[in-house]
């Protein structure tokens, strides 16, 4: 069946394309490890006895047994596990960026809600389910690095220490066709953050955890946003004609004059 799916006026007024920003995905491997140290001991004591007296004689039995159990055990080792969720604070910067440019309308996706599993990175599976439901895209994210570090570093000269306490996020997104399932752009980008503070003997620094996050989430943001464009111009945002789905203009398409008239353009799909 033949579908109309967008269609630009004559007068210049464009389709917003619709993009839903799922929460960024990620499976972390734990290892942790166990001591188990016990012992017991069971014991069991049973008698019988039974005696026997006629007119002129008489005869008697006893028996007697005893029984002692006794064990111990200890064991140590490593167990390791696999953690499956979704982290909710860095995605709000990547929306933001998106509405900010006003070339593409944020729709709120639904958390995954099922078991932790390996069905929260079956995109298509939570697509027909609803989870995004009224959007023509996706942006999936996955987390594949995360890196605390914690360094100290002389100050030349002084006897002070610099402390620099930095968080790096790497993460893979791919942006998804609700209708088709195509993936239509795909990408790595890195967030970084740091707190660097001056160090002197006795002092007493906590690191600003608030802050760090903050500006991880803020460059994540820009640098997503930034590849989207240059693979799919979602910054841009306005609907063109072109390869079975509504995408959206370049980079270029939005310098381009807003006044000037755009001829019709109908997508058309089987």
């Amino acid at each position: 069946m033949l579908a109309v799916v967008a269609a630009v006026a004559c007068s210049g007024a464009v389709a917003q394309v619709k993009i839903a920003v799922a929460d960024l995905a990620y499976k972390d491997t734990v290892r942790e490890s166990f001591y188990y140290e016990a012992g017991y001991q069971k014991s069991r004591d049973s008698g019988s006895a039974s005696y026997q007296d006629g007119a002129w004689s008489g005869s008697g039995r006893a028996a007697f047994a005893s029984s002692q159990e006794s064990g111990y055990v200890k064991a140590s080792g490593e167990m390791t596990r696999i953690e499956y969720g979704e982290l909710r604070r860095f995605t709000a910067d990547i929306k933001g960026e998106l509405i900010k440019g006003r070339a593409v309308r944020v729709v709120q996706g639904k958390p995954y809600s099922g078991p932790p599993s390996e069905a929260l990175f079956n995109v298509r599976e939570r697509i027909r389910k609803g989870d995004f439901a009224g959007a023509d895209y996706v942006l999936f994210g996955v987390v594949n690095s995360v890196e605390w570090r914690n360094d100290v570093q002389p100050v030349q000269g002084t006897r002070n220490s610099m402390l620099l306490y930095s968080l790096e996020l790497g993460t893979e997104f791919s942006l998804i066709n609700t209708r088709t399932m195509e993936v239509r752009a795909a990408f790595s980008a890195v967030g970084e953050g740091n707190d660097n503070k001056i160090w002197s003997a006795g002092a007493v620094l906590t690191p600003n955890k608030a802050r760090v996050m903050q500006a991880v989430s803020r460059s994540l943001a820009e640098d997503a946003v930034r590849q989207l464009d240059e693979q799919f111009g979602a910054a841009g945002g306005r609907a063109t004609a072109g390869d079975g789905d509504p995408g959206v203009a370049s980079a270029a398409a939005r310098g381009a004059d807003r006044r000037q008239a755009v001829a019709p353009a109908v997508k058309v799909f089987d």
